[in-house]
């Protein structure tokens, strides 16, 4: 029929079509999942953070400790001498300041997040040039295509974000860097 040809579904196009038709290979998932690893035990928990009940348990029990050894020095005496009292009242300053102050730093391990960006915002949310120039060109192939940034997350800190598209059931990673720096690009 002569107008079978108008009313054929359009091929969907995929990430992989509109990266092979550019000539761009992607950076494979292996190295991404890899490299996720490597900075999660990189920038893993403090000593103090994976052991913090056992260091406030000490804390908080060298305190009786310490004016139960403070009576001793007298001999338990009902009169104590200044150096007794002020001993321990200097021992319980220093758990407060300590425990109060953060002077022992609870660093928390990180984690990843990712979220959706628009397009527009690569520049401004420090995607370095080569990779953010492939992602518009993969978004302009494919208009619906998500870009999803990944984020290493300790704190309020940002470390070695990576850069994905998704379309459909398609993911590829487009770069990662760290502070400018890229480390893998899809070339």
């Amino acid at each position: 029929m002569p107008f079978d040809a108008l009313v054929a579904a359009p091929r969907q196009l995929s990430v992989s079509d509109a990266l092979e038709r550019h000539g761009i290979t992607p950076v494979a998932l292996t190295v991404l999942d890899a490299h996720k690893q490597a900075q999660l035990e990189k920038f893993g928990p403090s000593f103090w953070y994976r052991h913090q009940a056992a260091v406030s348990l000490a804390l908080v029990f060298a305190s009786p400790v310490v004016g139960v050894l403070a009576g001793a020095i007298n001999g338990f005496a009902g009169h104590s001498s200044a150096v007794t009292i002020g001993s321990a009242f200097a021992w319980m300053c220093l758990v407060a300041v300590v425990t109060g102050t953060g002077l022992i730093r609870l660093r928390a391990g990180s984690h990843w997040r990712e979220r959706w960006i628009p397009a527009g915002l690569l520049g401004d949310l420090g995607v370095p040039e080569p990779i953010a120039t492939t992602a518009r060109l993969v978004r302009s192939d494919l208009p619906g295509a998500t870009l999803i940034l990944g984020e290493l997350m300790r704190e309020e800190a940002v470390l070695d974000p990576y850069l994905l598209v998704e379309y459909g059931h398609e993911c590829v990673c487009l770069g990662i860097w760290d502070d400018g720096q890229v480390i893998a690009c899809a070339e």
